[in-house]
């Protein structure tokens, strides 16, 4: 799936489940829900929207979990989405 404005080198697969996640240096975690993954990364739609690029988060998913860096962040139709880079499987 790509898009006239996107910038991913890695083909992304539909993915949907839900998501925990918690910035690295906080106990607190926050429910996210998978939008799609690729080799290297995920996005995830979530309620934080002030997550800075360069935070890293450790997520857990039905399927993989480990840790990730944020990539970006942007407000779509009212809801935060967020592009991962996986650091850590």
């Amino acid at each position: 799936m790509r898009f006239a404005r996107d910038r991913r080198r890695d083909a992304r697969s539909y993915c949907r489940g839900q998501v925990r996640f918690g910035v690295e240096d906080s106990t607190a975690e926050t429910p996210a829900e998978m939008v799609d993954v690729s080799s290297n990364g995920f996005r995830l739609r979530h309620s934080i929207r002030d997550l800075e690029p360069g935070r890293e988060v450790r997520f857990a998913h039905r399927i993989f979990f480990g840790r990730a860096r944020v990539m970006w962040t942007t407000l779509i139709g009212g809801r935060t989405e967020s592009g991962f880079l996986i650091i850590r499987g």
